[in-house]
């Protein structure tokens, strides 16, 4: 087995809809960061979007996009 330690962690962003009318947005994106490190033990950076702003899927789901650099 070996094991690689990278400078820092890998970044994860997650996009989410809010319901129409949804009031305390910031509030509403630190939650869900909170129930991500509990739940997942992972961080990472939620982007709140309007009702419709998050792409629908058109055939095969993406629901994971490797944003990372290639080597």
């Amino acid at each position: 087995m070996a094991a690689k330690q990278y400078a820092s962690p890998p970044a994860m962003t997650v996009e989410v809809e809010t319901a129409p009318g949804a009031p305390r947005r910031d509030q509403t994106a630190k939650d869900i960061v909170g129930q991500i490190k509990a739940r997942l033990g992972v961080s990472c950076e939620v982007v709140i979007k309007a009702t419709g702003e998050v792409p629908r899927s058109q055939g095969k789901a993406v629901r994971v996009k490797d944003m990372r650099k290639k080597v």
